[in-house]
């Protein structure tokens, strides 16, 4: 039993949960680049095995975050998965390598070179955003855009490389990648933004000043309300991406609402988790396959939590007898 729970700890420490939103992104470039526009799509298995491969940076990611911000989590309560494992740092680093090398090495010898460099991107810019000298997790700003560039920007471009266009560094930079790339760049930094706020006093307690903390919890949701309706503006006015209006056009009304009630905590969840979800299922209509993922990492989480940790998810609340 010892071997099992070991074994799906590894899996969960990497917080598949949050791998959805990855891969969702990814897809927001695949249905661009490959000008998808019919519902309920079939995604080739070798584009799904790539995305999976890329997404193995983003959870190696996950782990070197979550060890960063051990002591961090002990302050914030609630249910840390790395301290609750009792996985120690140099497991868990050793985990985070196999992750990282896999995410390489393999789209490298499949072909998929592109997917391998925007896999080192992804991993290098986890590393500066989780530990020092850098510590982005900790600066105010470079917080929500080094997430933004890291969903909006690489696991965006991943999904665009993979829908047939090629991606080269000037590419990158070019006029027509920026306006496909910009309404998830600021939907996602507007969600940053807004994830932090629980987190508020933790952070604030271990001298971790991040964009909430140094603007305070109401002006940083101002932020993100700034961004998330920059990124409906956008999509709306400029590139006529109705799929990213949409997405962003439903998460401003929770924030809004937020706004009108600063002291409700569930809406201030709500704003990142709701919003985050409804972008997710947009997308899915497009490709379901993302809408079924995202139903069974759901009822494995549940399953996980409930058999080996006693506690109910996604409130980690202890379960009643």
């Amino acid at each position: 039993m010892k071997t099992v729970k070991f074994f799906f700890d590894l899996i969960f420490i990497t917080r598949p949960v949050v791998l959805v939103p990855v891969w969702g992104f990814a897809l927001f470039g695949y249905k661009i680049s490959s000008q998808t526009k019919s519902v309920f799509q079939a995604i080739n298995l070798e584009i799904i095995l790539q995305i999976l491969l890329f997404s193995l940076s983003v959870a190696a990611v996950y782990v070197l975050n979550q060890i960063a911000d051990r002591k961090v989590d002990e302050a914030n309560g609630g249910f840390p998965l790395l301290l609750k494992t009792g996985i120690s740092n140099k497991i868990a680093y050793i985990w985070a390598i196999i992750l990282s090398a896999a995410s390489i090495i393999i789209p490298f010898f499949c072909g998929y070179k592109i997917i391998s460099l925007l896999s080192f991107l992804s991993i290098f810019t986890g590393i500066i955003y989780c530990f020092p000298p850098f510590s982005f997790s900790g600066k105010p700003f470079l917080d929500f855009l080094s997430n933004a560039f890291g969903y909006g920007t690489i696991a965006f471009a991943t999904g665009y490389a993979l829908g047939g266009k090629e991606i080269s560094a000037e590419f990158l930079l070019s006029g027509k990648f920026l306006c496909a790339m910009l309404p998830y760049f600021f939907m996602m930094a507007g969600g940053s933004i807004s994830s932090t706020l629980p987190d508020y006093d933790g952070d604030k307690a271990n001298k971790k000043i991040t964009t909430a903390v140094f603007l305070g919890k109401e002006n940083a949701h101002f932020l993100a309300i700034f961004f998330v309706f920059s990124s409906a503006a956008f999509a709306y006015f400029w590139v006529q991406d109705f799929v990213a209006f949409s997405a962003s056009l439903v998460a401003n009304i929770i924030y809004i609402l937020y706004a009108i009630f600063p002291k409700n905590q569930t809406l201030m969840e709500s704003c990142y988790k709701i919003g985050g979800a409804v972008s997710m299922l947009i997308i899915g209509v497009f490709f379901p396959v993302l809408i079924v993922s995202g139903i069974a990492i759901g009822v494995l989480s549940i399953l996980y939590f409930r058999i080996f940790y006693k506690v109910s998810y996604p409130s980690l609340l202890p379960v009643k007898e």
